[in-house]
């Protein structure tokens, strides 16, 4: 199974995401397939199994960005899930990324009057911590003696 992925490359100078344009194709063996489908419908678990997988990570290191140690990127896109609501939330975002970020972080608006601005800026604390924790930093291989 083919996925195709694209990316965002973290500036930490402005603490901001700008897309990469490009679509990277990775190939998945059967068992990361079947791990991929079982993970596919809750995206942060699908998301933290790609930061940690060791291929998945060679890959960008050799494949996506071979000369770009100490680069930091985060995951846009997994065919069709996406995680661009966590770097280009706004506090006008639509209903459905404001509604989602209010569940996924607790937050309760139990006032119909309650400044959406408000509960906004709530999900935006909430997800300055939460990008930090999405961030891939290209790293030399430790068995090379490189860290």
């Amino acid at each position: 199974m083919q996925v195709k992925l694209e990316f965002a490359i973290y500036d930490e100078s402005n603490d901001k995401f700008e897309l990469d344009s490009n679509v990277y194709n990775l190939e998945l063996t059967e068992d990361e397939e079947e791990t991929f489908n079982l993970l596919k419908d809750n995206d942060l678990h699908l998301y933290n199994y790609f930061k940690e997988s060791e291929l998945f990570l060679n890959w960008i290191k050799e494949e996506v960005y071979p000369n770009d140690i100490g680069k930091k990127i985060a995951i846009c896109d997994v065919n069709d899930i996406s995680f661009r609501r966590y770097y280009f939330f706004k506090v006008t975002s639509s209903d459905v990324h404001y509604d989602y970020f209010k569940k996924l972080f607790d937050i309760h608006h139990e006032i119909d009057w309650q400044d959406r601005e408000e509960v906004g800026q709530d999900i935006l604390n909430q997800l300055a911590i939460k990008r930090q924790e999405f961030i891939i930093e290209l790293k030399e291989d430790e068995d090379d003696s490189k860290v």
